[in-house]
């Protein structure tokens, strides 16, 4: 039975937590061990040298759920018509939810900002290449496998039923949702914020509890992702 909790709840429990830090404090790594300080760098080095902890990172996921990206990967693009379909479904719903809730926000409390989005916005305008790297590849391929691997990993793992389900997905949306908007926040109004990440959140993680296939989630996310850049880059930012 300790075997059984150890394998099935507490390991996936601190795999989550370890790579839920990973993703805030992996890039301060370096500077820790070789005691650089990145105030001297100039803009063009800090972004390069955001970019190579980015990738180190993503290698680190990548071996980290080789197995299961392979077989995804197979079983993803060998009906990608049907699997495409039933992304898009889940996502237009989350979408539609999303861009109400924004719409309200907007016209009901003007004091509300989306300062995450604001700062998305300010650094696609400085440096567009890296930012396409970032938000259309590196955030839908790590966000996924945190937000929704590892999530699903701790919870279900154990037990799977009705009452995990709903967790999986509340769970996994609110946690998505809110750090989107947390370390960004300046005023208790931006926290309304967090409903139309959640949207999004919950399509995502009802779409990968439906397929079992993380990279339904990666796809649409990268869609979603590719598309907000694109617009932002042709409006001129």
């Amino acid at each position: 039975m300790i075997k059984k909790i150890t394998n099935e709840i507490l390991i996936p429990t601190g795999i989550f937590i370890l790579l839920l830090l990973g993703m805030v404090y992996f890039p301060y790594i370096p500077l820790k061990l070789f005691n650089i300080d990145i105030n001297k760098f100039s803009p063009s080095m800090k972004i390069l040298y955001s970019f190579c902890t980015d990738i180190g990172y993503m290698i680190i996921l990548f071996f980290l759920y080789k197995e299961t990206l392979i077989d995804n990967f197979k079983k993803f693009t060998k009906n990608f018509k049907s699997n495409a379909d039933t992304c898009f479904k889940y996502y237009f719903l989350g979408l539609a939810i999303m861009f109400v809730s924004n719409i309200v926000i907007t016209i009901f409390f003007k004091g509300a900002n989306a300062n995450n989005e604001n700062t998305i916005r300010e650094l696609i305008g400085l440096y567009p290449l890296y930012m396409v790297f970032n938000v259309s590849i590196k955030a839908p391929f790590q966000e996924e496998l945190i937000f929704r691997k590892s999530i699903k990993d701790m919870i279900l793992t154990y037990k799977n039923n009705k009452f995990t389900k709903y967790l999986y997905i509340i769970t996994s949306g609110l946690i998505f949702a809110s750090l989107h908007v947390i370390g960004s926040a300046t005023s208790p109004l931006d926290y309304l914020y967090i409903i139309p990440y959640l949207s999004l959140g919950l399509a995502f993680s009802s779409l990968y509890y439906k397929t079992d296939n993380i990279f339904s989630t990666m796809f649409i996310h990268c869609i979603h992702n590719t598309s907000a850049v694109l617009l932002l880059l042709l409006a001129g930012v």
